[in-house]
C-alpha cells in the first residue's frame, strides 16, 4: 500500500464569489437575511482580519523593519502614554471617560432594540420596560429621541469604536430580544462560521491559492480530490461574474478561454479549476479535479451541456460542456448536492449515471444534513416520495393498499434530509425501482437509454455498479444515534450480523415489504443504513471528510475498519484482480465496508474546528498503520481508477 500516494479525497477550492448571496435565508427571519448579504458579510470580516493583522506586521512603508524593532517601537511609544497618565490625569480623566463610554453604550443599546422590536415585534412586556429606560434618561436629558440617520450613526460609532461596548450590546440584544436567538442558533451559527471560512480564504486570489493551502499541509508526494459548487439554484438568489473576473478577460481569450467561459459564475468556476489543475497535471498531477452537475442546469442548457448518442449500444459524447471537462480536460469524476433541492434519480442525471457506468466513473455526492441547503418553499410535489411507498387501509375497505410514502417536512432545513437520505440511492441500485424512474421519465430518449418496455420486464441496461461515495458518511450525530440506539430492530443487525447488515429488499419472511422501507427510512440511523448499502452493493463508498474533526467518532471508526469472516482468502482473490475498479468485488461484508471507506477533510470547510495537518496527526494516531494506508491510499486509489 505506502506505494501509492496519499489522497485527501474530499477538498473543496471555490471562494466566495461562487457562493449566493442570500444564505441567511430561512435561519434569519424576514427580511433580516436581506440584510446579511454574503459579499458584504465577507467584506467585513476580511476588513476586520486586516485590520486585526495590521498590528502584528510592520505598516505599509516600514518593510525594511523587522518585527522585532516595529514591536519594540510600539512598546516604547505605549510606555510614554501610560507614565504620562499619572494619577490625577486617571482620577480625572479616567472615570469621567469610562462614565460617557457606559452612557454612549446604553443608549446604542436602546437604539438597536428599537430598531429590532420595529421589524419583528418586541415582547410587551420588554417594550414597556425599555419605554421606562427611555423616560428616565429623557428627564435626566440623557436620551435623545434622533432621527433614523443620526441613531444609525450612533450605533456606528459606539460599535466600531468601543470594543467592550460592542460585545456587550450584542450580549443585551440576545436577552432581551429572545426572537433574535433564532440567528444565533446551531444552524445560524454554522452559518456565521461559513461566513468567517468564506472572509478567511477571500484573502486568496484564485482557487488555486486555496487549494495550494491544503495539498501543502500532506506529506510530500500526497494528492487531493477537488469539488466544485453549483449553487445557482438553491434558491438564495444569484451569484454574479464580478468585474475581477473581466479583468484579464481579453489576456484569457487570448490564452485559449472561450466567451461561454464567461457567462456565469459556474462556467467561469470550472474554466478557473482546470487551468491550475492542468498546470500541475504537467507537473505531478496533485489534483483530481471533479465536474459538478446539478439537473436544473442541465435543463437549462440542454444540449449545450450534455449531449450524447449511443453507437454499438454504448453512449457517445458530442460537443458539449461535460465531453469538454471530461474527455478532454480529463476531469476524474461527478460531483452531487442533492440538499440544495433535487433527489439523486432525478430523471436529468439518469443519462449521465448510465455514461458514469460505461466509464467507471466515479461520483461525490453530499449525504448529511448541514448548512448549505435549498432555500426556497417546499414544492407539492416533495410532500411524497418519487418511489417508495406506504400502506393505506381506508376505513371504507378490509384491504389497504400502497400509495406514495408521506414526507411531512415543512421547514427547509428539515426537507434537505428527504433528497440526502441515504436510502434514495436504492432507487438506482435497485433494478426494480430504477424500473418505475424509468417508466416515469417525460422523455422518451431516457425509456430508450435503458431498454424499458412495460412495468413487469427488467430493463436491458441498470446501474447496479454505479459507482458513488457517501460523503460525511451521514454525519457525526448518526454515529452517535448509532451508539446510543438500542431498541431499533434493523441498527442491531450491524452488530447481530456483522459480515450482512441490513437486508433492505426482504423482511424477516423473506418477503419484499414497503413497511419495512418506511421503518428504515423514518427510524433507522444513517450509519447503519449507509455501512449496509457498502456491504450489499459493490461499487458504493463513504468518505470521512467534516466528521474526521469529531475524536468521538474514533472508537467506531476502529470498529469499522476491523477485519471481517475470510478476510484472508477474500484478500487472496482481492490481489490477484488486475482492474483496479474491480479489485473490491472480490470482498464481502465487513471486507468489503473496510475496502470502500476514504480519508477526506472536507476542507476548507472543516477549517473552523482542525487544520488538515491536525486532522492528518490525528487520524495517524487513531489508526495503525494499515489502517491508515488502507482509507488514505489503497481506497480512495481504486475508487479514482477507471480501468
Amino acid at each position: 500500500m505506502p506505494d501509492k500516494p496519499i489522497i485527501n479525497a474530499h477538498t473543496h477550492s471555490f471562494t466566495s464569489v461562487y457562493v449566493p448571496p442570500f444564505l441567511a435565508k430561512t435561519i434569519a427571519p424576514w427580511p433580516i437575511y436581506f440584510l446579511i448579504h454574503t459579499q458584504i458579510i465577507v467584506g467585513w470580516i476580511k476588513k476586520y482580519i486586516s485590520y486585526k493583522n495590521s498590528f502584528k506586521f510592520p505598516a505599509k512603508g516600514n518593510s525594511d523593519k523587522s518585527w522585532d524593532k516595529v514591536y519594540a517601537e510600539r512598546q516604547k511609544r505605549r510606555r510614554k502614554t501610560l507614565q504620562a497618565f499619572n494619577f490625577k490625569s486617571r482620577l480625572y480623566i479616567y472615570i469621567p471617560w469610562r462614565i460617557l463610554v457606559f452612557w454612549l453604550s446604553l443608549v446604542a443599546s436602546i437604539y438597536v432594540i428599537e430598531f429590532l422590536s420595529w421589524i419583528l415585534n418586541l415582547d410587551k412586556y420588554i417594550a414597556q420596560a425599555i419605554f421606562k429606560v427611555e423616560n428616565w434618561l429623557s428627564s435626566l436629558n440623557l436620551f435623545f429621541d434622533l432621527p433614523l440617520w443620526g441613531k444609525l450613526i450612533w450605533v456606528a460609532v459606539v460599535i466600531i469604536f468601543i470594543n467592550w461596548s460592542r460585545r456587550a450590546i450584542w450580549f443585551l440584544v440576545k436577552k432581551v430580544f429572545p426572537i433574535f436567538s433564532s440567528i444565533l442558533s446551531p444552524k445560524g451559527m454554522a452559518l456565521l462560521e461559513r461566513y468567517l471560512l468564506m472572509g478567511r480564504f477571500s484573502f486568496y486570489g484564485s482557487q488555486k491559492e486555496v487549494a495550494q493551502r491544503a495539498l501543502f499541509q500532506l506529506p510530500p508526494g500526497s494528492k487531493m480530490v477537488i469539488l466544485p459548487m453549483d449553487m445557482e439554484y438553491m434558491g438564495a438568489g444569484k451569484t454574479k461574474v464580478t468585474d475581477a473576473m473581466l479583468e484579464d478577460k481579453d489576456k484569457k481569450l487570448a490564452a485559449g478561454w472561450d466567451e461561454s467561459d464567461f457567462s456565469n459564475t459556474f462556467r467561469y468556476q470550472m474554466r478557473e479549476l482546470w487551468d491550475f489543475v492542468e498546470s500541475r497535471r504537467k507537473n505531478d498531477g496533485a489534483y483530481y479535479p471533479f465536474l459538478f452537475l446539478d439537473p436544473r442546469r442541465i435543463k437549462a442548457e440542454g444540449e449545450s451541456f450534455f449531449k450524447y448518442r449511443v453507437v454499438n449500444n454504448k453512449m457517445v459524447l458530442e460537443d458539449c460542456f461535460v465531453k469538454t471537462y471530461m474527455e478532454d480536460r480529463k476531469f476524474s469524476g461527478f460531483k452531487i448536492y442533492p440538499a440544495l433541492g433535487y433527489y439523486v434519480f432525478d430523471e436529468h442525471l439518469l443519462p449521465l449515471w448510465r455514461y458514469a457506468v460505461e466509464n467507471n466513473i466515479p461520483i461525490m455526492t453530499h449525504c448529511v444534513v448541514g448548512v448549505i441547503y435549498y432555500r426556497g418553499k417546499k414544492k407539492k410535489e416533495w410532500n411524497f416520495h418519487p418511489i417508495f411507498k406506504q400502506f393505506y387501509k381506508s376505513k371504507y375497505a378490509a384491504d389497504s393498499f400502497p400509495e406514495p410514502m408521506l414526507l411531512p417536512q415543512t421547514k427547509a432545513v428539515d426537507i434537505q434530509s428527504n433528497f440526502t437520505h441515504p436510502m434514495n440511492y436504492l432507487c438506482l441500485l435497485e433494478e426494480v425501482f430504477l424500473r418505475e424512474l424509468v417508466g416515469n421519465a417525460k422523455n422518451e430518449a431516457v425509456r430508450t437509454l435503458f431498454g424499458y418496455t412495460n412495468e413487469n420486464t427488467s430493463l436491458t441496461f441498470t446501474l447496479e455498479n454505479l459507482k458513488i461515495c457517501l460523503a460525511h458518511y451521514g454525519g457525526e450525530e448518526e454515529w452517535t444515534k448509532f451508539l446510543e440506539t438500542d431498541r431499533d430492530v434493523y441498527a442491531l443487525s450491524m452488530v447481530k450480523n456483522p459480515d450482512e447488515g441490513i437486508d433492505f429488499m426482504k423482511n424477516d419472511k423473506g418477503n419484499f415489504s414497503w413497511s419495512k422501507i418506511n421503518s428504515l427510512w423514518h427510524d433507522t440511523d444513517w450509519y447503519s443504513l449507509i455501512s449496509s448499502i457498502i456491504m450489499n452493493y459493490n461499487n458504493m463508498y463513504a468518505d470521512l471528510s467534516y466528521i474526521i474533526s469529531k475524536p468521538s467518532i474514533h472508537p467506531l471508526l476502529n470498529q469499522t475498519l476491523a477485519k471481517g469472516a475470510d478476510f484472508d482468502e477474500q484478500y487472496i482473490l482481492y490481489q490477484n484482480e488486475t482492474s483496479d475498479n474491480q479489485k473490491a468485488f472480490h470482498l464481502k461484508g465487513r471486507n468489503r465496508l473496510r475496502s470502500h471507506i476514504l480519508y477526506g477533510t472536507d476542507f476548507y470547510v472543516v477549517r473552523n474546528h482542525n487544520s488538515d495537518k491536525d486532522l492528518y496527526a490525528q487520524t495517524r494516531d487513531a489508526l495503525d498503520k494499515e489502517e491508515f494506508d488502507l482509507i488514505a491510499r489503497e481506497n480512495t486509489h481504486n475508487y479514482l481508477s477507471r480501468t
